[in-house]
């Protein structure tokens, strides 16, 4: 059985981030390409971050690796348990 993973922003670090290079909210999400409604519920922990979201900041921010900015947690399929 496939085991599946959600991928997480590592929400402290990107905002200190935004904050270190002066950037909003607003102008970050319109730099990645996505609206800053998305932006603002991924930094609220209210949605993962999407395929867009992620490319669009490894595509245009050169000093953000993927391990910088986000995580991933495996989920266990439903109904199973670790003994």
């Amino acid at each position: 059985m496939e085991q599946s993973y959600d991928i997480l922003v590592r929400t402290e670090f990107l905002r200190e981030y935004l904050k270190e290079n002066d950037l909003s909210e607003s102008k970050f999400a319109a730099t990645i390409g996505v609206a800053h409604s998305t932006v603002n519920r991924v930094l609220n922990g209210k949605r993962n971050p999407g395929s867009k979201f992620i490319a669009g900041v490894l595509k245009n921010f050169c000093d953000l690796s993927f391990e910088k900015v986000f995580s991933y947690e495996s989920e266990l399929p439903k109904g199973k348990n670790t003994a």
